[in-house]
């Protein structure tokens, strides 16, 4: 845990696993939380899974005096390739062109939970030009990849936080070969 004043006199509260043979890892993980532009703030990490080749850290930020609890809590994924000592992007596990494909199949699983038809109008949700799109902020679980939106980026701020989870038994197709993910839906 390390907590910092800055010179406004806003406190930073930040707290942070420390990994064991991962310095790469320890100093990105530092870094990010450290670099975070926004004062009266929490910052949290935690470890969601660790293997022999994969970590998942999930980050929490509070921020003090928004919403209507007087807190809003912003959600970061990171997954960490511990082998290579390198963060895991979508393409990293998912083939190339995967984009518009799993988009696609994120948008029909959104429509799905959210009870719209494929050509209902996506005005009054959250997304730039009322057009569905899927964000970056993912974590590999061992039966999908779980997405959330956090408030205000698929819906309104009022409706919170929107998780869209999307099984690998729908996207087998988009799955790169050869790479941890195998070892989960073979």
């Amino acid at each position: 845990k390390n907590t910092k004043q800055k010179e406004t006199g806003s406190t930073i509260d930040i707290s942070y696993p420390m990994f064991k043979n991962q310095p790469i890892l320890n100093d990105s993980l530092n870094n990010y939380l450290k670099n975070q532009k926004v004062s009266n703030r929490d910052l949290h990490a935690t470890v969601l899974r660790q293997d022999s080749s994969l970590a998942i850290i999930e980050i929490n930020e509070v921020l003090a005096g928004s919403g209507s609890s007087g807190k809003d809590t912003k959600t970061h994924f990171i997954n960490w390739n511990t082998k290579k000592s390198k963060s895991i992007k979508l393409n990293d596990i998912l083939i190339d062109l995967y984009s518009d494909p799993l988009n696609k199949a994120a948008e029909a699983l959104f429509r799905k939970n959210e009870h719209l038809d494929a050509t209902a109008s996506l005005s009054g949700y959250s997304f730039k030009n009322n057009q569905f799109v899927l964000n970056n902020n993912f974590l590999i679980t061992p039966i999908g990849l779980k997405f959330l939106f956090n408030s205000g980026e698929a819906k309104p701020v009022s409706y919170g936080p929107v998780i869209l989870f999307i099984p690998y038994s729908q996207i087998l197709n988009l799955l790169r070969p050869n790479t941890f993910i195998d070892q989960y839906h073979k």
